[in-house]
């Protein structure tokens, strides 16, 4: 398409339901506003999306097309749910989604949407770029890389200087793309725009990682979202780099494709990844 050279696919980003669902600052990247920028959704915690990878239980499905199929599905994680949307656009997804059983578990990458009520209210859904099912080694491997994850960005989050009322601060549509592509500046950006509640989110992780401990004890589809006043155990792990490049994931040949569940294609080496090393 005309005008899209020089914007390269994004990577898509762990964030639990209840971070999305939060989410309300969009914008697109860059000094040169034009029309195939790639946009992009801040989150509380500073992730900065233009797609995103969820793994959850698919507990319900609708076509609520007209002249066209058009699918629905809202997808359960521990933290909430979030809806996906698939149509004429996403005609694979679309597929998909239509012949899957309720409840099972899906893996789903799509682009977040944003959509203002005529209230003020704020909507955010997915857009789904890829859907598949997944099993429930994959949900929890994505439970536990998404939490760390989320912890890493409340650790920036934590050194931000927030500045007294009064004082400048640039917006995210007026920096340059290379200052904004850091993680501190994300940070920065979204402790500014909503004043985040670092422990809120803590919290929010600990009861993901909670339930994720109760579901291995309980069994699949076990209540997703269920309290557990116990504390969660990390896995040994090895140190990750905050993002895993798509250029670095396809050296060796070591896609996880081979792993139920993993969208395929291009789409897994897309997927920010972390290396779990399960305990001998």
């Amino acid at each position: 398409m005309a005008g899209m050279t020089g914007f390269s696919r994004e990577v898509a980003r762990r964030i639990f339901a209840e971070e999305l669902k939060s989410s309300n600052y969009s914008f697109r990247d860059g000094e040169d506003q034009h029309q195939y920028a790639p946009s992009y959704l801040l989150t509380p915690t500073g992730a900065k999306c233009n797609r995103v990878f969820l793994v959850g239980t698919l507990i319900e499905k609708d076509d609520i097309g007209g002249d066209t199929e058009y699918w629905r599905g809202r997808v359960v994680d521990p933290t909430g749910s979030i809806l996906i949307y698939a149509g004429q656009y996403q005609p694979e997804a679309a597929q998909i989604l239509a012949g899957l059983e309720t409840p099972c578990f899906v893996a789903v990458v799509g682009k977040p949407n944003l959509y203002q009520t005529d209230d003020g209210n704020i909507i955010i859904s997915l857009r789904a770029e890829s859907i598949s099912q997944a099993n429930e080694s994959t949900r929890n491997q994505w439970i536990l890389d998404t939490a760390r994850r989320t912890l890493e960005r409340l650790s920036d989050l934590s050194q931000v200087r927030v500045p007294p009322p009064g004082e400048d601060f640039t917006t995210a549509d007026s920096m340059p793309a290379e200052a904004s592509s850091s993680a501190a500046m994300d940070a920065e950006r979204a402790m500014q725009h909503y004043h985040v509640d670092i422990e809120h989110f803590r919290q929010m992780t600990i009861r993901a990682l909670s339930a994720l401990k109760s579901d291995l004890s309980g069994g699949a589809f076990a209540e997703e979202a269920r309290p557990v006043n116990a504390a969660p155990v990390w896995p040994e792990a090895e140190p990750a780099g905050k993002e895993d490049s798509p250029a670095s994931s396809r050296k060796g040949g070591n896609k996880k494709a081979a792993s139920p569940g993993w969208p395929a294609s291009d789409d897994v080496e897309e997927i920010e990844t972390i290396n779990i090393k399960k305990k001998s």
